[in-house]
């Protein structure tokens, strides 16, 4: 009896031993597996956030493309806006300086056109000064006393007069058209409006 007490006992510790020995063998798999299992959720995560990354990304880029497009469409129609405005303004200053050119002080304007002119370069025989047709008559009478030419400009449309000096290669532009461009450009130019 006692060898059977003693095969007893040897096999409660075989089992006791075979127990443990899958209690730890169970417990490293068990382990092993929430591991495992933890780095798949991290991966699955990993994946889903470069994921919502990369649609956030695109979602804001469209949005900025879209903010981009707006401002643009909103900035060209302001500008539209201010170019008719613009527009209408230097069309009413341009029917001023047509109905100006029909009065008396447009002759007194050809007159100091004609004294600022010799002021700054001396009219000669060979100085040619230029008007439009319309104009013809008046500016011979103003430059009469000066004793050059008159002759028609077609690129002269609002009035005044160009003189040119061939002998000495200067060219003076004293003519509305040019200080109209010029008052037009400026007005651009000093616009304090920013798109």
């Amino acid at each position: 009896m006692d060898v059977n007490t003693k095969l007893e006992k040897m096999r409660e510790q075989i089992m006791a031993a075979a127990e443990a020995e899958a209690k730890k063998t169970l417990a490293d798999a068990e382990k092993k597996a929430g591991e495992m299992l933890e780095e798949e959720n991290e991966r699955i995560i990993a994946e889903q956030n470069r994921s919502l990354l990369a649609k956030a990304s695109r979602a804001e880029s469209d949005e900025r493309k879209r903010v981009s497009e707006s401002k643009f469409a909103a900035d060209r129609k302001v500008l539209l806006h201010r170019n008719a405005l613009v527009n209408s303004f230097f069309d009413e200053i341009r029917g001023e300086l047509e109905d100006l050119t029909d009065t008396d002080k447009y002759r007194s304007h050809l007159e100091k056109c004609a004294e600022l002119a010799d002021s700054r370069e001396k009219m000669t025989a060979d100085t040619a000064v230029y008007c439009r047709k319309k104009d013809v008559k008046t500016a011979q009478e103003v430059l009469k006393k000066y004793g050059i030419r008159v002759e028609t400009d077609r690129n002269i449309t609002l009035g005044g007069l160009i003189f040119k000096y061939p002998e000495k290669g200067i060219f003076i532009d004293l003519t509305l058209d040019s200080a109209f461009e010029a008052q037009r450009e400026a007005f651009s130019a000093r616009s304090e409006m920013q798109l």
